[in-house]
Formats: structure tokens, C-alpha cells, sequence
């Protein structure tokens, strides 16, 4: 798996999305009881594949990223189809410093990508987000 399995608490988040995906597999209320109570290994296996297509689906939605490990660091990310530009803001006593880089990856890493920094605490945000931070940067530079 490129992603790990939704919690019981995610899945019960979007359970309605997991019913969707279940009649589009052809597996009815009826049939997934069954295989409930039968303790069926097909259960782990539809748990599996669903949580592939959310996140599959989750991460492709985002655009950009923000994260800040401290109080004092700030990780900014614009993710395009093959590469993601970063950038980072650490203060020290007051004074910023600027940082910036960049990553390529295979279009089909691209989600695993950004689940990586969504486990890491990092948040989804605005694409102008970024746009404002290279701002403040370019302008803590000059």
C-alpha cells in the first residue's frame, strides 16, 4: 500500500463515500453483513482498497501545503503533476531566514508525496498562501 489504511474514525468520517464505493464494487448492504459476520479477508481488502482511492483522491485535491514543526519554522509547499517547490522560514532571536528548494518525483508519487507531510502534521492551504510567503521572502531578501 502507498498510503496506510483510514482509522475507524476517518472511515466513519466518510462512510457515506465508503457505501458509494462499495455499490460501485457490486457488493451490497446485504453482501458486506455477511462478510462482516463471516469475518471474511475480503473485508480487510475492501478497507484496503477504499482507503487507497480517498487518499488517492484527497492528495490530488491539494495544491499546497503548510507546515510549521515549531514556533519557529515555517515549510511551505506548491506540489505541481512532477516536482514541488518548497519554502522555509526559520527565525532565530527575531531574524528570519530564508530558505528555498525543490523535488521531482514520478507524477504517480505525487500523493504519496503529500501524505507524507500530512502525517507529519503538515495542513493543506491556499495556493496565494504560498504565493504570499515567496513574497515575504523575496522581500526579507532584498
Amino acid at each position: 500500500m502507498r498510503y496506510r489504511r483510514l482509522t475507524q474514525e476517518e472511515f466513519e468520517g466518510v462512510e457515506a463515500e465508503f457505501i458509494r464505493y462499495l455499490a460501485s464494487e457490486g457488493i451490497t448492504a446485504d453482501d458486506w453483513k455477511c462478510k462482516l459476520d463471516a469475518q471474511s479477508p475480503d473485508v480487510d481488502a475492501c478497507f484496503d482498497e477504499f482507503s487507497e482511492v480517498f487518499w488517492d483522491g484527497a492528495t490530488g485535491a491539494i495544491q499546497s501545503i503548510e507546515h510549521r514543526p515549531s514556533e519557529f519554522d515555517l515549510y511551505v509547499f506548491n506540489f505541481g503533476e512532477r516536482s514541488a517547490d518548497v519554502i522555509h522560514c526559520k527565525k532565530d532571536n527575531g531574524i528570519a531566514h530564508w530558505s528555498q528548494g525543490g523535488k521531482t518525483y514520478e507524477p504517480e508519487a505525487r500523493g504519496r508525496e503529500i501524505f507524507l507531510l500530512l502525517e507529519q502534521g503538515a495542513q493543506p492551504c491556499e495556493l496565494e498562501r504560498f504565493n504570499a510567503v515567496r513574497e515575504e521572502m523575496i522581500a526579507g531578501l532584498n
